[in-house]
């Protein structure tokens, strides 16, 4: 075991959490009000991610005039068919690309929400809506698909390029900036679900919608108030995720998996809990690819890694009193 490289792993699976605990957030937030797992966020957050590349990705050149990347937006058909293609990037500030692509997020989601949160809807089983959910994800990735986008050319940061170093690790604006927000996120919706009034009656629809609905509450408005906010945070994350590995699908829905088992730590409820979650993943990540314990193969390394994490959710749900992930919710 190399002890020398622990400030390493501290710092850099520090800040490299924050990457993690964006979407587990966004699950959270629609579980809470639905009961289900909301997969439609890992859609959002990899459209987010394509269209966000494609708003404001600019092509260096080798020549003057010819493009590495070429520059259209959208292709029908092969090449050897003679392909169509349409439109071409706008080449925008990549903050404004950013705002662009959040609302675009809110949008999927207020109108994801809209749908499922309806009385018809949302009377139906939790297991009948979590594959409603699935499907609009593998919808979503579908459609956004013929764009034309380079997974292995990364997009700018909306927070600038440079880099800071300390304790000798590199460390760019971009993680310490998602860093923050995550770690800001967390303090405010973790507060806001656990001791105001909307906390309060996001909590009472998720337990019981029709008791809920009975008492006033306006269920197809909060629901697709929490679903446009939780849409708008599945979008910031495939952004942010977008510019440290790229704008790849594939990449994404791994990323969502790993949200999802750090949500579980969290028993789909608690905010912190799962940021908690993501540091603890973040630091045994970082120390198990730098070499803290040695050269450990890429297979052990996921075992480690998905079997920590395992123990942690079991331990978190064997400690706390009440019922963790509370399945259970009346029906309309």
């Amino acid at each position: 075991m190399h002890l020398s490289l622990l400030d390493t792993v501290l710092i850099a699976g520090f800040v490299n959490a924050g990457l993690y605990g964006f979407l587990p957030i966004s699950i959270i937030l629609s579980y809470r009000i639905s009961r289900t797992i909301a997969f439609v966020h890992g859609g959002i957050a990899a459209a987010a991610a394509l269209c966000y590349w494609l708003l404001c990705f600019r092509s260096p050149e080798f020549l003057p005039g010819e493009d590495v990347v070429p520059n259209f937006i959208v292709q029908f058909g092969s090449d050897a068919d003679g392909a169509h293609r349409y439109g071409s990037r706008p080449e925008l500030d990549p903050f404004v690309a950013l705002l662009l692509v959040i609302v675009m997020g809110a949008a999927i989601g207020a109108a994801y929400g809209w749908i499922v949160m309806s009385r018809r809807i949302a009377s139906l089983n939790i297991m009948t809506l979590t594959i409603v959910s699935l499907g609009g994800m593998m919808a979503l990735i579908g459609f956004f698909q013929y764009l034309n986008v380079q997974p292995d050319s990364l997009p700018d940061s909306p927070f600038g390029t440079h880099t800071y170093v300390f304790h000798d690790v590199p460390l760019t604006r971009h993680r310490l900036v998602t860093l923050a927000i995550v770690a800001v996120l967390s303090m405010i919706l973790g507060v806001l679900l656990t001791r105001t009034h909307t906390g309060l009656v996001i909590r009472a629809l998720a337990d019981d919608q029709e008791a809920g609905v009975w008492c006033g509450v306006k269920l197809r408005a909060v629901g697709t108030l929490v679903y446009a906010g939780s849409g708008a945070l599945a979008a910031l994350a495939g952004v942010l995720i977008a510019v440290t590995a790229g704008p790849n699908p594939a990449e994404m829905l791994l990323l969502f998996l790993n949200g999802l088992a750090i949500a579980a730590v969290g028993g789909m409820r608690s905010i912190p809990l799962a940021f908690l979650g993501a540091l603890v993943f973040s630091f045994l990540e970082t120390a198990l690819i730098i070499g803290v314990f040695g050269t450990v193969d890429r297979a052990v390394q996921t075992l480690v890694l998905y079997g920590s994490l395992l123990a942690i959710i079991v331990a978190v749900a064997r400690f706390r009193r009440e019922n963790v992930f509370l399945l259970e919710r009346q029906s309309l």
